[in-house]
């Protein structure tokens, strides 16, 4: 939803969408900025916005505010509302387990390959979760605790058969 910034009357306000836009009764005098404009123009220069005020004529002797300076006269931009940052749903689900520490006692003790996938799967779970993908980061989990599992399953029956053949 694209959503403007209004210069009414001298009075900067936003960051406003279409429908509130229509209710707010501006003129062609009203100065009109969104994302992606370089500066400040007149309302009748926007073609969405084509309907929404009323057509006023202004004196040829009276300067017009200019919207990009305010009652200092210092230059303004206007600021639109940044999006806040996507919260994990940290609220709603906590993370789920990493498995790091067995990923990583699988590795070294049951075996190496197997192993490594699972603390890469591990690794994964917490960025996933950052990025604000619950569902993702669940199944990173899940995915690294079976890893871990088989390393572990691989190993316990993998060192007897070893070690028969080596006479240890």
């Amino acid at each position: 939803m694209m959503q403007y910034w209004i210069n009414h009357h001298g009075v900067q306000s936003g960051p406003h969408d279409l429908e509130a836009l229509k209710q707010m009764g501006l003129t062609s005098a009203t100065h009109v900025w969104r994302a992606g404009m370089s500066d400040w123009v007149k309302i009748t220069q926007m073609p969405e916005l084509q309907g929404i005020f009323t057509v006023v004529e202004q004196p040829a002797t009276a300067a017009a505010p200019q919207p990009s300076e305010a009652v200092t006269g210092q230059p303004i931009q206007p600021q639109p509302a940044r999006p806040q940052p996507a919260m994990p749903q940290a609220a709603a689900e906590p993370c789920p387990p990493t498995n790091m520490v067995w990923a990583i006692l699988a590795t070294i003790l049951c075996c190496l390959p197997l192993g490594i996938v699972g603390i890469y799967y591990a690794n994964q779970v917490s960025k996933l979760y950052q990025a604000g993908d619950v569902e993702g980061a669940k199944s990173a989990s899940e995915t690294g605790a079976w890893w871990c599992i088989a390393a572990i399953t691989i190993g316990v029956i993998w060192r007897p058969i070893m070690m028969s053949f080596t006479g240890a």
